[in-house]
């Protein structure tokens, strides 16, 4: 992003590095629903993540899942871990019939590398798309391409989402589809996309700065630009009146009560 923004003709508007997560779906709207209700609903969305009381239970935007792994070796703690503290269990066979439109899935999820990037001319979003379909990320393009395009830079072939378990809300408890050494593999998974994922990051870094040279210096505020003037008259005062004061120590002349008493 650094490398981007220090050039005139680019500045990233939206971006996330790559995450893993665990996700609980929020409560879904029926088709029958009223608006109130669905009023009501949107309502009580939490911060933590998208309406209907979905929220995220785990989230990284690091490879930590091996320091995990290594951490939880007990199987508790490791389920703790990934579900936010929500107590689980293994989910009854009799259940799987159960399941309807309105079942909260959680979903163990790795997300790659997404980046908006807003160019100055379509030559240089080319350019730039150029870059990243050749550093892996196959699926970029050019969101709109008429004046100041937008370069939309991702993969969607590391991406991973799989459906581990489905919440009870009435007990609080997650009923998981996989048993803890499932769910470590999953883990395991999740992590070697990780390590793919900042490989093609640090490819798609060296292609830039090869096609876009080294950053450029940023731009300066006005703020900055106003203290940055500021210091450098101040400065220029201060060595003016050293040279003033050195000069009236080694002529007579520059000092006006000096002169006067010589010509007395």
């Amino acid at each position: 992003m650094e490398l981007l923004n220090s050039h005139s003709g680019t500045v990233t508007t939206s971006s996330c590095s790559g995450r893993v997560s665990v996700f609980l779906e929020g409560r879904k709207q029926s088709s029958t629903a009223s608006a109130s209700q669905q009023e009501r609903e949107t309502d009580v969305a939490t911060a933590g993540g998208k309406g209907g009381d979905g929220r995220w239970l785990f989230v990284t935007h690091d490879n930590l899942l091996d320091d995990i792994l290594q951490e939880s070796r007990d199987d508790n703690a490791f389920l703790d871990t990934m579900f936010g503290g929500i107590p689980s269990e293994p989910a009854a066979t009799q259940l799987i019939g159960e399941l309807s439109s309105g079942t909260r899935y959680v979903h163990f999820k790795f997300e790659p590398m997404i980046l908006h990037v807003l160019t100055e001319t379509l030559e240089i979003a080319n350019r730039l798309l150029t870059c990243a379909i050749s550093s892996s990320f196959r699926e970029s393009g050019i969101v709109s391409p008429l004046k100041n395009p937008i370069v939309a830079i991702r993969t969607m072939g590391l991406a991973f989402d799989a459906p581990v378990g489905i919440y009870d809300p009435e007990k609080n408890v997650i009923q998981r589809f996989i048993d803890p050494p499932g769910l470590r593999v999953l883990a395991r998974l999740t992590g070697n996309r990780f390590r793919e994922n900042s490989r093609r990051i640090d490819s798609l870094y060296k292609t830039l700065l090869s096609a876009m040279g080294a950053p450029e210096t940023p731009l300066e505020s006005k703020t900055t630009r106003a203290f940055r003037k500021k210091a450098e008259g101040m400065d220029k005062g201060r060595k003016l009146a050293a040279t003033r004061e050195a000069r009236i120590e080694t002529d007579p002349l520059e000092d006006g009560i000096s002169f006067q008493e010589e010509v007395m």
